[in-house]
């Protein structure tokens, strides 16, 4: 199970929940991070949301070693950018990271196909 907690009108916490198979998980963290890169904006919800994500899969992988190490640096890299002063100069210092950690997502993804 995966939540989304969102603050709607009036500062209300709305929680959504929804079950997400491994593949809709990693899609989600692709789709967040590849967007990121292409828009160069990101907003702290949006790093809340990827942490969020990364703990989620930590917690039910069975993926490769290699894909194994590169969680904990998309949830560090999460925690950084909610404290970042400026969300753009984060992605632009973290840019090949992110490369990288698409690229490892692309390829689970092919691994983990049914």
């Amino acid at each position: 199970m995966y939540s989304i907690i969102h603050l709607g009108n009036n500062n209300r916490e709305v929680i959504i929940s929804m079950i997400l198979t491994m593949h809709n998980q990693l899609t989600l963290l692709h789709d967040l991070l590849d967007e990121q890169l292409l828009y160069k904006s990101v907003t702290e919800a949006e790093y809340k949301r990827i942490k969020a994500l990364v703990r989620s899969i930590m917690a039910h992988q069975h993926n490769g070693d290699h894909f194994s190490r590169l969680l904990p640096e998309v949830y560090y890299y999460s925690i950084k950018g909610e404290n970042a002063h400026s969300f753009i100069d984060h992605i632009t210092e973290n840019e090949a990271n992110i490369k990288k950690w698409l690229q490892a997502i692309n390829q689970i993804k092919k691994e983990t196909a049914i």
